[in-house]
C-alpha cells in the first residue's frame, strides 16, 4: 500500500503521452478524459503519500517529473489539437521554465540540494490544469464566456510561470551562495 502513490505519479508519467496521442487521432473527449483523471492522481497521490506516511526520495522526484510532463502534453495538445488553442507563448514559457529547473535542479543536486514543493509551483500546477481543463471544455462546447475564461486563465498561467521560475531560481541561488560562503570559511 505504500507504493501506492508512487504508482500513481508513475502511470500519470506514461499516460501523459496518452493526452496528446488521442487528440491526434481525432478522440479529443478520451483525450480531455484522460488528462482529467491524471490530473486528478496528482492530488490523490500526494494525499496518499502523507496518508499514508509513505512519502519517499522517489515520489519526491517522480511526482513532479510527472506534473511538468502531463502539463507539457496537456498543453501542447490545447494549443496545437484543439480549434480554440492556447497561446503558443504559454508552452514556449513552460518549456524554458521547466528546462531552467531540470536542469538546475540536476547541477544543484551534487551539492546536496533537494527543491521542496513551492506555493507558487503548486498554484501554477493548479491554474495551469485548469486552463488545459477549460480548453478541452472549448473544444467540446465552444461557449463565449468559456472563450473569455480560458484567455484569462491563459493570462494567469503565463504570469505564474513567471513567478514560479523566478521563486525557484532565487532558491536555487540563495542555496548556491549559501554554499559558497559556507565553504570560503
Amino acid at each position: 500500500m505504500n507504493a501506492l502513490p508512487n504508482l500513481l505519479s508513475f502511470l500519470r508519467l506514461l499516460g501523459a503521452p496518452g493526452v496528446f496521442l488521442l487528440a491526434y487521432r481525432g478522440e479529443e473527449r478520451y483525450s480531455a478524459l484522460l488528462f482529467v483523471l491524471l490530473a486528478l492522481t496528482d492530488a490523490l497521490d500526494g494525499f496518499l503519500a502523507r496518508t499514508l506516511r509513505a512519502e519517499t526520495r522517489l515520489g519526491k522526484f517522480l511526482d513532479p517529473l510527472a506534473d511538468k510532463v502531463l502539463l507539457f502534453f496537456g498543453l501542447l495538445t490545447v494549443t496545437f489539437r484543439t480549434e480554440q488553442g492556447a497561446h503558443p507563448l504559454l508552452i514556449q514559457l513552460l518549456i524554458v521554465r521547466d528546462s531552467v529547473l531540470v536542469g538546475g535542479t540536476l547541477l544543484l543536486r551534487r551539492y546536496g540540494f533537494v527543491p521542496e514543493p513551492s506555493l507558487w509551483g503548486k498554484l501554477t500546477t493548479f491554474v495551469l490544469s485548469v486552463t488545459v481543463g477549460v480548453g478541452f471544455l472549448l473544444e467540446l462546447s465552444p461557449d463565449g464566456a468559456l472563450r473569455e475564461l480560458f484567455r484569462v486563465l491563459q493570462v494567469c498561467s503565463g504570469v505564474l510561470i513567471l513567478v514560479s521560475a523566478f521563486d525557484y531560481t532565487a532558491k536555487g541561488a540563495g542555496f548556491l551562495l549559501s554554499k559558497l560562503i559556507i565553504e570560503k570559511r
